[in-house]
């Protein structure tokens, strides 16, 4: 039986030797294995082993841009030390210079280990990724990973096809899900063909046998079009993806560390990049014509950074403005794979509106509770819901307002959209889902705008350092970035 071997910096869980047994040998596999169970640490396990005994050197992740960047540090934890230390890793970035472009060069023709990390979202433009993916396959022996396989469930999107397309060019094929088809048993298909693991020859076929479609009226005229009403044999479906597949649940595993710490890069929208160029360039202005620089002064500065890339500013006139933001985004791909309830940590109230609002679109009436400075008359009857009543399955808060005093275990599941300046805050917000007795195991995700000051926020607060101590006059430079 294979084991996990080449993780000797963290404890050894067996699903992760059991997946490894389940999928040794095999050309296609899927990694059907809940949020925080270690799906990245059991496949770079196994790009570790095939990598020593010379099967493979190359290692192409494609995966959603949230989490795509996160893979270079799972590397760096989970690959044995000599592997680490030989292991060249790229990331695609889009509109890439001459320079970056000569270095991609360069990478491709390295004969050694090598891994590729692509965000799936440039397979949808026309920026060249998919030609470097190309050109990565055939650099050498690859095993081809689809992280966040449900991304290529809509059979007829561009990026499903290119997928497949690239498939076909790898040694071997993976994809990892936590929820394989968290809204249709047909998003299946197109996951199993990239895998070259066909349940059914056609996918007219396939649906034909799984699901059970009536023709209804629609729209203007009301036009017949094929609706899918249900679903049929899928006991019959399960066991055809069975041997090809490895599943756990988070509730099956006893020996995951008991907070886990996880983060979701997030792309600023164009306005968002523009508008911190310009408040940065002032804040730098500012500072730099301050005779006496204090952390005070500082953290005001870094403040109106903070606000608009949660995704809002204010004018000369006090007004709030809205700039367009990913974070929300973010937020509902993250729930959209976790089941159970979850608490969202915003620092600002105009965050408690959006994000409840679009909460509430997706899930529908009764399924946010808000506990802020701006519903003090109902957020003891909204805390009351979240706590008993099953539909309400989210909590959207300030950490000024709900940070202390607040038993919401229930949760295990955290989202810090955003973070205030205060270690505090972050301290007493993490403790409210924590209990005595409580059995099960809690993700604590970061939302994070890299190359920001945001990053130097979220790196402060987590390794517990108070920014107001933290930050010095001669040292402002490092902080405004």
């Amino acid at each position: 039986m294979l084991t996990a071997t080449y993780h000797p910096k963290l404890p050894r869980w067996k699903h992760q030797n059991d997946a490894l047994a389940k999928m040794n040998g095999a050309d296609g596999f899927a990694l059907f294995m809940e949020m925080r169970t270690g799906k990245t640490k059991t496949i770079l396990d196994e790009y570790g082993q095939d990598e020593e005994t010379g099967s493979i050197t190359n290692l192409l992740v494609i995966a959603p841009a949230g989490v795509y960047r996160t893979w270079e540090g799972d590397a760096e934890k989970h690959l044995g030390d000599a592997l680490w230390d030989r292991v060249l890793i790229e990331r695609w970035e889009s509109g890439p210079s001459a320079i970056d472009l000569r270095r991609l060069s360069m990478f491709m023709h390295h004969k050694g280990a090598k891994i590729f990390l692509v965000n799936v979202e440039a397979l949808s433009t026309k920026t060249g990724a998919a030609e470097q993916c190309q050109r990565f396959l055939l650099s050498g022996p690859t095993t081809m990973v689809i992280d966040e396989s449900t991304t290529i469930k809509n059979w007829k999107t561009k990026r499903t096809k290119l997928c497949l397309k690239l498939g076909e060019m790898a040694t071997k094929r993976r994809i990892l899900s936590g929820l394989p088809s968290p809204q249709s048993p047909l998003d299946l298909y197109p996951q199993f063909e990239f895998l070259g693991v066909p349940l059914l020859e056609k996918y007219d076929r396939f649906v034909a046998r799984y699901a059970i479609v009536q023709r209804k009226p629609f729209g203007p005229g009301n036009r017949l079009v094929d609706v899918t009403v249900g679903y049929q044999n899928l006991d019959e479906l399960k066991e055809r993806i069975r041997p090809h597949s490895f599943r756990v649940r988070l509730a099956d595993c006893y020996d995951l560390p008991e907070k886990m710490y996880l983060r979701r890069d997030v792309e600023p929208t164009e306005e968002q990049a523009r508008a911190y160029r310009e408040m940065h360039a002032y804040a730098v202005a500012v500072l730099e014509n301050t005779e006496r620089v204090t952390a005070t002064v500082v953290l005001t500065q870094m403040l109106r950074l903070h606000q608009i890339l949660a995704g809002h500013t204010k004018t000369d006139e006090g007004n709030l403005v809205d700039i367009p933001e990913n974070k929300t985004a973010e937020v509902l791909d993250i729930l959209e794979k976790t089941s159970g309830k979850a608490i969202i940590w915003v620092a600002y109230d105009a965050d408690v509106k959006k994000v409840s609002a679009a909460l509430q679109k997706v899930y529908g009436l009764g399924s946010v509770a808000r506990f802020w400075g701006g519903n003090t008359d109902t957020r003891e009857d909204e805390e009351k819901a979240f706590k008993t009543d099953p539909q309400c399955r989210f909590m959207v808060a300030t950490a000024a307002a709900g940070g202390r005093g607040r038993t919401w275990d229930i949760a295990d599941t955290m989202i810090y959209y955003s973070n205030t300046f205060s270690l505090e805050h972050r301290m007493q917000s993490e403790e409210r889902n924590q209990a005595v007795g409580k059995q099960n195991n809690v993700a604590v995700f970061d939302l994070m705008t890299r190359g920001t000051i945001e990053e130097k926020i979220v790196n402060a607060l987590i390794n517990k350092m108070d920014l107001s101590n933290a930050i010095t006059g001669d040292d402002w430079r490092e902080w405004i970035r």
